[in-house]
This record gives C-alpha cells, structure tokens and sequence, in this order.
C-alpha cells in the first residue's frame, strides 16, 4: 500500500457543490431542529493544510461536515440498541455488538447515537487502538453508548464508510495524541479538536472509490 491516489474522474462533480449541499442540509435539519444550531467554524488557513489535493477536492473541518453528539427522542419503552466501549472491536476492521435495552434505562447518563454515526473513543487508550465504528442495525435505529465516545452523525448520510477510516489513521491518531487533555491514564481527546479537525473532502464518488479500495486491501492484510 502506497497511500497514492489513483486518476481523478473529470465527470465526478467537485467536492464546492458536495459542501453546498452539505451547508443546505444542515440548514435544513437546525430548522427541523433535528441538529442544535452551533457556533460557525474558524475558516481554514493556509498553515493547517498539511498536503496537497486535487483540484475537486476540498478543505473541509470535521465540524462542517458532521454533527457530533446529537440528541434522540423516543418513547421510553422503545427497544434500542446499547453500545460499551467493551464491545467495539480494536484496529482497522470496525466490528462491534450491542445489547438491547429499553430506551427509558439509558437515554439519560449516555452518549446517544442513531444509524449511520460513526462512534469514535475518545479515552486513552481506546482513542490509540482505534476504537471506532460505523453502528447500524439499532433496533428502531437508535440507541445509546458509553460516555466515552463521541457519536459524528454525517449530514450527509454516506460518509461514514470513508471517514471511519480515516479517523483511524496516524495522521488523526498522532495529532489527536497531541491535543489530549487530563491526568495520564484518564486522558481524553477534546471535542473542540474533533470538530475543528482539517480533513480533505473527495467528490461523492471518488469517496466510494476510496472507500471499495481500502476495503479491498484491508481484507488482504487480515
């Protein structure tokens, strides 16, 4: 594996129109009040971009693309999924198991998560072995998790194939390492870390491309 990009598509739509869209659905859900309306992101300078991308690429923060910690509602004997740090699987491969529970005996002292969230640990040492997941499957497509993860609901509902992989790679590793706060043994990766984070953000389709890819390979080095 060499990490090179393979020849860019010229009919994929740049990722500009991806992240309108993406500014208009988020627009959409404050409205709906399905996501809090949050403070707006510093811009991007020059100085946090640390390699060169396409041209139909963009710099995007983490922020900007997902929402983190959203909120479920639900009536108390739903039937939802639990998710311990415990049962979310170490490295690259994102396998994990749930329990399920009556939503009134874990909506309240939970991190809440939906379908679709990408469920990222944000303790040491969880955070290093690359604790991480898409969920799906929840039983009425939502549920509740250990406070020490961060849940990032994607606008955008296809992303998190791609950015689960990349929230496991050194690059975010290593600098989330730098950032943490806390006693040794009880540290933490910040939120405001998280959602600041610089990312790039491939058109729509060559994010599938990239996606099949490592899955792909990632198969090969099992």
């Amino acid at each position: 594996m060499r990490g090179k990009l393979v020849k860019q598509d010229p009919n994929d739509e740049p990722a500009s129109v991806l992240l309108e869209k993406i500014k208009a659905e988020k627009q959409e859900l404050i409205k709906e009040k399905k996501i809090k309306k949050t403070k707006p992101l510093p811009p991007i300078t020059d100085d946090e971009k640390p390699f060169d991308i396409p041209d139909s690429w963009e710099w995007v923060r983490l922020g900007d693309i997902f929402s983190i910690n959203d909120r479920n509602k639900a009536n108390i004997e739903t039937e939802v999924g639990f998710l311990p740090m415990k049962d979310i699987s170490d490295g690259y491969d994102g396998t994990y198991t749930f329990e399920t529970r009556r939503w009134g005996d874990i909506k309240s002292g939970y991190t809440h998560i939906k379908n679709g969230d990408i469920a990222l640990a944000k303790i040491t040492p969880c955070f290093q072995n690359l604790k991480s997941c898409v969920v799906n499957n929840l039983p009425n497509k939502i549920g509740a998790a250990t406070t020490e993860i961060y849940a990032l609901n994607p606008i955008l509902k296809s992303f998190s194939y791609l950015y689960v992989y990349f929230l496991k790679s050194p690059f975010f590793i290593n600098s989330g390492m730098k950032n943490f706060t806390g006693n040794v043994g009880q540290q933490r990766v910040p939120k405001k870390f998280v959602e600041t984070f610089v990312i790039p953000l491939p058109p729509l389709n060559e994010q599938f491309r990239i996606k099949n890819c490592l899955v792909k390979l990632l198969e090969l080095l099992a």
